[in-house]
């Protein structure tokens, strides 16, 4: 009698599992980004505004304080791709896509931060 509890406990605890992971999987894939747009910024002046709703494959080129940083956009995200600075924070940032969650280069002084809406953004 003990076996068969134990496994239909396994079999309830397993499909558990598997419902959370098909929902997480569902809500992740589905997240929905509206109005996004990417503002590139050297010394605190805006010298770009991309539209990252377009979904734009494109490449941009920003003069840092010390060198170029080339920045692309890909499936309404926004990546710094290669910058001269020491550290490379910016470029391990890696695509970014969601608003709050800027994107900086203290060295060259350029920095990108997202406005929009994310569909999941919670405003209080």
């Amino acid at each position: 009698m003990d076996k068969k509890k134990l496994r239909n406990d396994l079999i309830l605890i397993i499909s558990l599992f598997l419902v959370m992971a098909v929902t997480l999987t569902i809500t992740l894939s589905f997240k929905v980004r509206t109005n996004l747009v990417a503002r590139i910024f050297y010394e605190n002046n805006i010298v770009e505004t991309i539209d990252l709703s377009k979904n734009e494959d494109k490449d941009y080129f920003v003069d840092g304080k010390h060198g170029k940083l080339h920045i692309h956009t890909h499936e309404g995200a926004i990546a710094v791709l290669e910058s001269n600075c020491p550290h490379q924070d910016c470029v391990h940032m890696g695509y970014v896509s969601e608003s709050g969650k800027p994107i900086i280069c203290a060295y060259n002084a350029v920095s990108i931060v997202i406005d929009g809406n994310n569909i999941n953004d919670v405003e209080i």
